[in-house]
């Protein structure tokens, strides 16, 4: 019987084991990322998190031209992966995380963190964008075999990490900037060709290469720049006693400190380091002065110095690892751009049938670009963009972007903000809702509400098909946005197209409002809205129609509300007062106040270490 029993468990094991390991053909390697809705993805963590571990063949991540807004993480288990940008120059990956926000350390402050061995990346900018406010890594990047072709790394202190004390990296023709002990780190690196950039008087590397290992930096034909006020750069300093850095035939410039490098105020490194150079040329390569303690290589050491040697991990290495960056250019291969679907975001128009409570006048829609914020203004003919995430999980919002009601700040507060929504498994539309104004609208007061009643009416009888609940949709806006959102989430018994005969309803489940106009009360509104939409001599009774906080009742839905305290634009009290009139009518409302922060930031107030895209999440999720 046990006998049959250990056949019965070895049979299932081989079984397993042959279904993990054959039929490689049954997964996906390639995988595509891009913002305007064309790849598999729009978020570059989501393309990773789908990727099998331990592939059974390399995969490959075409990543589109773009900003990509995201801290993104390749596990140890994802080997065998090569992501290619579409352009360095376009094709970027930022965050702004640094060492002190929050519980964040140096460590956990990356932009970018690659574990997985046999990694290469081509054509991307790497970018930490805190600001010079200390530790704030771009890279964090640990993997074994790691390649970096044409790529950028843009910081300030600590730009590259490069970690793990067994690990080989290799950087070819790529462009590194930053200010302090701006590439660091214990493994064999090699920088082949590179540009680096040092942005202030200070050091450009921190080795910490562990005992033992025979090289640690290695920079190969490089080129070293400075900004302007940059007087004495230092080649390096040893983070740990036994760091190896060492510089052949690069480009030095004249703000080179005569004595090279530095001991990190320890004489004691001075007998452990191994900091020298050979042959560079440059203002700065003059090597009469250099510390004692460094040295010029001889013509018998500078042998040693090739990738082969540098890169020799064991004696009992094969040749093909011992060679595994000869084929670096081969990996690199170029873009495809066949490998995008072209599927946009859909956009479609609000309504079927001729907008309602229209002149007829002729569009005279235009949008500008300034200060990375499209700017939309005139508009007439409204329209529902739809971003559909890959794992919908059944709730929908509707996406108001503010300006003043003249204006609508379509990215910065729309298109932006659908795709952080996707990222969290819900479904997105952003309203490009009419601009009140005389010449296109019989009532302009009513078109932006007109617009946003249509858009839950529309998005509520299409729940199906687009993987809504038609029970969780809600609607979202910032600024004026937030006024029509605040409009729609009050006035749904308000029949605001009085010709439709549409019996859907257009109350929302749930009202998200970021620094929103609430109020036309003179002594705290935002008098440009409040003018555009009903005009600066409007009735009392008017006024008081589109001031929402008075229009608050028991069947208002749940709110969520941001603002500033020192918001100059739109008064903090607009919220204060909505919040307050919620919990008089016992409606659920959550309310976050920031003392600073102005007006106008978007996902992004970058005055605190808190997250209010965090706790909206946290809410939304509860409902």
């Amino acid at each position: 019987m046990k006998k049959i029993v250990l056949y019965a468990v070895l049979l299932f094991l081989v079984t397993e084991i042959t279904a993990q390991t054959s039929n490689p053909q049954q997964y996906k390697y390639v995988f595509t990322v891009a913002k305007d809705g064309s790849g598999d993805y729009l978020f570059i963590q989501d393309a990773i998190d789908a990727m099998r571990v331990y592939p059974l063949a390399p995969i490959t991540l075409y990543i589109k031209n773009g900003v990509y807004n995201e801290k993104i993480e390749l596990p140890a288990n994802n080997t065998d992966v090569t992501f290619i940008g579409e352009n360095v120059d376009s094709t970027i990956i930022v965050f702004n995380d640094y060492s002190g926000k929050g519980k964040l350390t140096t460590f956990t402050s990356f932009t970018a963190k690659i574990s997985g061995n046999r990694f290469v990346a081509a054509n991307i900018t790497f970018a930490n964008s805190a600001g010079p406010v200390g530790q704030a890594l771009a890279l964090y990047v640990d993997a074994d075999k790691a390649v970096f072709k044409n790529c950028k790394f843009l910081g300030n202190q600590d730009t590259i990490f490069s970690s793990g004390e067994n690990t080989r990296q290799l950087f070819v023709d790529c462009y590194i900037e930053g200010t302090t002990d701006f590439i660091f780190g214990p493994s064999t690196a090699v920088f082949q060709n590179c540009t680096i950039r040092a942005k202030s008087n200070s050091f450009i590397t921190a080795a910490s290469t562990t005992k033992g290992k025979a090289f640690g930096y290695v920079f190969f034909d490089c080129k070293i720049i400075t900004d302007s006020a940059v007087t004495k750069l230092h080649l390096g300093r040893p983070w740990r006693a036994n760091a190896k850095t060492v510089f052949i035939h690069c480009d030095l410039p004249k703000a080179i400190a005569p004595e090279g490098w530095n001991n990190w105020s320890n004489p004691e490194n001075e007998k452990t380091v191994l900091y020298a150079e050979y042959k560079n040329t440059g203002d700065g390569a003059a090597i009469t002065q250099r510390v004692k303690w460094s040295k010029q290589l001889s013509e018998k050491e500078i042998k040693k110095y090739t990738l082969a040697n540098v890169f020799l991990y064991s004696k009992s290495s094969n040749e093909k690892d011992l060679l595994w960056f000869a084929d670096y250019n081969l990996k690199a291969k170029p873009f495809d751009i066949t490998a995008f679907t072209q599927k946009a975001p859909q956009m479609i128009p609000l309504y079927k049938n001729g907008v309602p409570n229209s002149t007829g006048a002729t569009d005279k829609e235009n949008a500008t670009f300034k200060d990375n914020v499209t700017r939309i203004a005139k508009v007439s003919n409204p329209t529902l963009t739809i971003y559909k995430p890959a794992k919908p999980n059944g709730k929908a919002v509707i996406i108001c972007p503010g300006g003043g009601y003249t204006i609508l700040a379509f990215d910065k507060e729309g298109t932006r903000v659908a795709e952080e929504m996707n990222r969290w498994g819900i479904t997105a539309f952003v309203l490009k809702y009419r601009l009140p104004d005389d010449s296109f609208n019989i009532d302009k007061s009513l078109a932006p509400l007109q617009d946003a009643q249509q858009a839950i009416r529309l998005v509520r009888s299409n729940a199906k098909e687009w993987g809504v609940n038609k029970n969780q949709i809600g609607i979202m806006g910032f600024s004026a946005g937030g006024h029509l959102a605040s409009t729609a989430a009050t006035h749904f018994k308000f029949m605001a197209d009085a010709g439709n005969k549409d019996t859907t309803s257009v109350r929302p489940d749930f009202a998200v409002l970021i620094y929103p106009v609430i109020s036309f009360d003179s002594t705290i509104t935002h008098k440009g809205s409040r003018n555009n939409l009903i005009g600066a001599k409007a009735s009392t009774q008017l006024t008081g129609f589109f001031s929402n906080e008075l229009q608050v009742d028991m069947e208002t839905p749940p709110s969520f509300l941001v603002h500033a305290g020192d918001d100059g634009a739109v008064p903090v009290e607009n919220s204060i007062r909505y919040y307050q009139a919620c919990i008089k009518n016992k409606v659920p409302a959550e309310l976050h106040l920031y003392p600073k922060g102005g007006h106008g930031f978007g996902m992004n107030n970058k005055t605190t270490d808190d997250n209010w895209l965090e706790r909206l999440k946290n809410w939304i999720n509860r409902l």
